[in-house]
């Protein structure tokens, strides 16, 4: 008989122990119950007991047991009020893995075992195990990938002119790279159907912050105004460096310099992973702006409700904090250094 792939019930074990009192042999019980000598030995290495052999039910115990001591839950009910939870911040566009981490985070600040936690890897168990239908398109579309399956897909690069009086990355200061100091700033365009038309993205490298930018046309001098005013809104402590890649909306990074004090540097052709806040925050933003959308009735009302969308998601980064209570932590302390004068007493106003 061939070994099927099953765990084994009651009432195999119940037969192993009828076979093993009447003498039988491993083999002999294995074709009997239709699992592999091994399986067969194993089973009564782990269950049976000394001095009172194996014992069918003691071994059903155990095995209960064992199962619910090995962590594994069982699959989130799509009727069931956690459920419908998770849906609800999937639909704020939330990811499984933000999910998981703010409930996780949420519980670690209670002084009980609240059941919060769940994680990211079942709540995507739950969601592709939906009958196809409504409910479940939904909720893949939520997803900043809105695949049919989970998987990755080659992406394919761009060619990019040469801009004049560029400063490389190479060339940035080290203080840079472990984001410690704030007020380092990515930024990117994402362009829309046919290229077109754009967004201007900008990211903070140390809290994820998420600044948009309408951009009427992908022109550089339009370009370089519409990122200056968007810049220079922010505290002037925390804008220190630009670091862009090798586009050409970028022609004129020099005026842009000029204008908002701050250094340009430009990443390596088709090096991704130099900008690597900006990249992921392109990626999550995708997930409002899907690929082939026209962005020419865009607003800026529109830019800073999906800007305030990002900004209040927590991020794994951020230990699953929100880049908007970083960032706001920031400008208080920044709030609060403008208003002490250089002996450390707070003037008067």
């Amino acid at each position: 008989m061939t070994a099927q792939r099953r765990a084994l019930t009651v009432v195999d074990r119940t037969t192993i122990e009828v076979r093993l009192r009447d003498g039988w042999g491993i083999r002999a019980i294995a074709s009997a119950v239709g699992r592999s000598a091994g399986t067969i030995s194993d089973e009564i290495a782990r269950h049976g007991e000394a001095g009172r052999g194996y014992l069918a039910e003691a071994a059903e115990a155990g095995a209960a047991s064992a199962r619910r001591l090995s962590g594994r839950k069982p699959r989130l009910a799509a009727d069931g009020a956690l459920f419908g939870e998770l849906a609800r911040l999937l639909r704020l566009k939330w990811s499984p893995e933000q999910i998981s981490g703010r409930r996780r985070r949420i519980e670690d600040g209670m002084e009980t075992q609240s059941g919060l936690s769940v994680s990211h890897e079942a709540i995507y168990t739950a969601i592709y195990a939906l009958p196809r239908g409504e409910l479940r398109r939904e909720l893949i579309s939520c997803l900043r990938q809105d695949k049919p399956s989970r998987g990755r897909k080659p992406k394919g690069s761009e060619r990019r002119g040469k801009l004049c009086n560029m400063t490389n990355i190479k060339d940035r200061p080290e203080e840079i790279e472990g984001r410690l100091v704030p007020g380092h700033w990515e930024g990117d365009l994402i362009l829309g159907a046919g290229g077109a038309s754009a967004i201007g993205t900008l990211v903070e490298r140390t809290t994820r912050f998420v600044v948009l930018v309408h951009m009427p046309t992908r022109k550089a001098d339009v370009a370089a105004c519409a990122f200056a005013g968007a810049l220079n809104a922010i505290p002037a402590p925390l804008r220190k460096t630009l670091t862009y890649d090798q586009g050409k909306e970028m022609a004129h990074h020099e005026r842009l310099a000029l204008t908002t004090g701050m250094r340009i540097f430009f990443a390596d052709p088709h090096a991704p992973w130099q900008r690597g806040a900006n990249e992921n925050t392109n990626g999550l933003l995708r997930q409002y702006f899907p690929k082939g959308m026209s962005f020419s009735e865009v607003s800026r009302d529109d830019l800073d409700t999906v800007a305030t969308s990002l900004n209040d998601r927590p991020r794994k980064t951020l230990a699953f904090a929100t880049p908007g209570e970083h960032f706001a932590s920031l400008l208080a302390t920044v709030a609060g250094a403008s208003n002490t004068s250089p002996d450390g007493v707070r003037s008067r106003t």
